[in-house]
């Protein structure tokens, strides 16, 4: 079903935009959304762990959440500082920026602490700006600067905090690890995606390469670059394949590597990792609708998608993304399961949904709150 928007004023886009949800979540509206928390600041991530535990970073905050209760409070930040967390929700670090540096401010002072609050290390002046933290406690400092992005570097922090690596990457983008924490992920805008070991070695590149996604322990990495996605099997750069043009927004990579998918706008296509060949298609059904997160089960049997209705630049900025849907589809791309939900606070990430390791619950963020469901 395709309906022209532009045309129509506000009020006929809201009417006719809830009978289209209406009617695609008529099998399949069976999804219970519990509030866990919410904000008056925006989230930047939410790391579960393997107790099933949500944890969640804000601009000057980390919390720990559990339904029916107040968040607890895990760290704080004052001017000057900035928190990060790792994706288990196991570490987090501190940054206190150099008093009076420009633009840039880079690290007076880091520090790791597990999530209980005990200090790992800490480190004192270097050029750092930024950090990312593996699920295992590992550290790589970025140095970034748009201003003289030649310059841009990695260090590679030890279990004890010392510098065990040193790399120029120009143009430096930013970078995480994968889920285990065995390889690093960078992505230039020069150098395209480079994966690195813990000891700050090149393993693999992917020139253009703009988004990347790995399996437990990197066993496979995919990478979505400019009308075409590549698979790195083993630290050996393998098959590609072509996109026809699709502006890639998401990609997955599931636990055991088998699969892989990708999402335009309006798409989500999968493909089998060992030959990148692909296995489905599934379509948003409304122009009106666009995917903002995916994510598969931890038996790669179901992916569970987040989508946000756009109404267009005729609508008001604060209420052009009033609404939008979780989804759970199966294997076959069929539908499972579904829920709609409102925005009050809206961005690209709204709404993002994500497998807990038992596989039979999820947890879905939007800009500034904490959802659960438990599916039937």
């Amino acid at each position: 079903m395709h309906l022209v928007l532009h045309s129509m004023r506000p009020r006929e886009v809201l009417f006719l935009a809830a009978l289209l949800m209406a009617s695609s979540l008529s099998s399949a509206a069976d999804l219970e959304l519990r509030e866990l928390a919410r904000f008056d600041d925006d989230l930047f991530l939410a790391a579960i762990g393997p107790s099933q535990d949500v944890t969640v970073l804000r601009a000057a905050a980390i919390d720990r959440l559990e339904a029916g209760t107040a968040p607890a409070s895990l760290a704080r930040s004052v001017e000057g500082q900035r928190l990060f967390l790792a994706p288990s929700g196991a570490f987090y670090g501190k940054l206190t920026h150099r008093p009076g540096a420009a633009d840039f401010t880079p690290t007076e002072r880091f520090e790791l602490h597990e999530a209980g609050g005990r200090l790992v290390w800490a480190i004192e002046q270097t050029e750092d700006v930024s950090y990312a933290i593996s699920s295992r406690g590992g550290v790589v400092g970025l140095q970034l600067n748009v201003n003289i992005p030649r310059e841009n570097r990695l260090r590679f922090y030890g279990e004890a905090g010392e510098r065990v690596a040193e790399v120029s990457i120009p143009h430096l983008l930013g970078g995480s690890f994968d889920p285990e924490g065995r390889r690093f992920l960078a992505v230039s805008g020069s150098e395209g995606t480079v994966g690195f070991d813990l000891a700050g070695r090149v393993v693999w590149s992917v020139p253009g390469g703009r988004l990347v996604a790995a399996s437990s322990g990197a066993g496979i990495v995919a990478v979505a670059g400019p009308d075409r996605i590549t698979v790195i099997r083993d630290d050996r750069v393998g098959a590609n394949a072509d996109l026809g043009g699709l502006l890639v927004r998401r990609i997955a990579v599931a636990a055991d590597g088998s699969r892989i998918a990708i999402a335009g706008k309006h798409e989500i296509r999968l493909y089998d990792s060992a030959n990148l060949l692909e296995t489905g298609r599934i379509e948003t059904g409304s122009e009106s609708l666009a995917w903002t997160s995916i994510d598969f089960s931890p038996g790669a049997d179901r992916i569970a998608a987040g989508l946000a209705r756009d109404l267009g630049p005729a609508a008001p900025a604060e209420r052009r993304h009033p609404d939008g849907e979780v989804r759970v589809y199966g294997a076959d791309g069929a539908l499972l399961h579904s829920a709609a939900m409102s925005f009050a606070h809206w961005n690209i990430f709204t709404p993002t949904a994500l497998w807990r390791s038992s596989g039979d619950a999820l947890t879905i963020t939007t800009r500034r709150a904490v959802y659960e469901t438990v599916l039937p």
